[in-house]
């Protein structure tokens, strides 16, 4: 282990002893493919970790890569909708930045939005997020990764069809496993005011029938809450963009009728329940869950016309109850909120015996 640390710290990174492994943090994204270069040489297993990612430790005998040097946002175009950015800065950082230029990265999954851009491009999301039209699309342009000799490659900010198979499909999704992300040209979108509305149903499971119809008919909303109340549920749902208020006085009031005339603005806002557990779900899936008699709120980002991203919550249980609750086809695991939002004292809190439990629950549920 000795000569390994002294490899790794030839590099100029600065290499320090974790547990069973070490904890490598490179200043560079040149310091970051010699790293891995040297890990890669001794076929270590490797982790990596970003600002504000969940705390994880170095792997028995391996390596954690810490990109939280590497968090520099190289550029900000709110006109052309485009960004320059380093794998280990926050999300909530580039989220900012993009405010300040009159952009937006949409809204997302609240693990997400607390974690790295490395994490959300390389996660199980693959930085994927609703777009008009009723699709989804990642936001990455093209991305830079470390590649296992060390090289740095970037693949191309062109049409799939005009470059053939690139860098991403190692890239996103692939948490480290064939490459490591370095860098990356993020897509924003315009930052505009949203239109709130919300409406009744007969129950959760009628409420994701709403939904899902109003993707079906091309006019997937931004942002959604269904949540369970007395004998009914409430659909609040907001829209953005410059015709956002256009669209949704005009063909969604025709397909689901007038709005109710409270102000659904809070209600959409509102976290969601820190009991949840994140999925990406088909619409099917979705109505399955509602029918669960203890099925509460349904939050929905990144809505397109055969799903969406979504917290599930139940009225009164936890994880491993929302779990069981919503497994069947057409359902994946993303992320339990409270293991995300743990912090440093996540151990204390008992989530890694949660995070165990979870994985009991949902049988095929790969740990992460």
């Amino acid at each position: 282990m000795n000569g390994l640390r002294d490899d790794l710290s030839a590099t100029g990174s600065a290499v320090v002893a974790e547990g069973e492994g070490l904890r490598v943090t490179p200043p560079s994204a040149v310091a970051l493919g010699k790293a891995v270069a040297v890990l890669r040489a001794h076929l270590l297993p490797v982790r990596v970790r970003g600002n504000g990612d969940a705390p994880v430790e170095a792997p028995a005998g391996g390596a954690l890569l810490e990109l939280t040097a590497l968090d520099r946002i190289a550029a900000v175009d709110g006109p052309t909708g485009i960004a320059r950015v380093e794998a280990g800065c926050s999300v909530s950082a580039l989220e900012t930045a993009a405010r300040r230029g009159g952009a937006t990265l949409g809204p997302l999954v609240p693990s997400v939005r607390a974690g790295s851009v490395g994490a959300w491009l390389g996660g199980p999301t693959r930085g994927e997020r609703g777009i008009p039209g009723s699709r989804r699309e990642t936001a990455a342009l093209s991305v830079s990764a470390v590649l296992a000799d060390g090289r740095l490659a970037e693949s191309r900010a062109a049409p799939r069809s005009a470059t053939g198979p690139d860098l991403d499909h190692l890239a996103l999704g692939g948490s480290g496993r064939l490459c490591v992300l370095a860098a990356a040209w993020v897509r924003l979108f315009p930052a505009a005011p949203p239109a709130y509305a919300a409406w009744r149903a007969p129950d959760l499971g009628a409420a994701v029938r709403m939904v899902d119809r109003l993707c079906r008919d091309r006019l997937a909303p931004v942002r959604g809450m269904l949540q369970a109340r007395e004998g009914e549920a409430l659909v609040a749902l907001s829209w953005e963009g410059p015709e956002a208020a256009r669209l949704w006085r005009g063909r969604a009031v025709r397909a689901l009728g007038e709005p109710l005339a409270a102000d659904a603005g809070p209600v959409v806002r509102a976290p969601a329940s820190s009991r949840g557990i994140e999925v990406d779900a088909r619409w099917d899936a979705l109505a399955a869950f509602a029918r669960h008699p203890g099925a509460a709120e349904i939050a929905l980002y990144g809505m397109h016309a055969g799903g969406a991203f979504a917290v599930l919550s139940l009225a009164s249980e936890g994880i491993e109850q929302c779990a069981a609750a919503a497994r069947g086809p057409g359902l994946r695991v993303i992320a339990p909120r409270r293991l995300r939002e743990a912090g440093p004292s996540w151990k204390e809190m008992g989530a890694g015996a949660a995070w165990d439990r979870l994985v009991a629950a949902l049988g095929a549920v790969e740990r992460r």
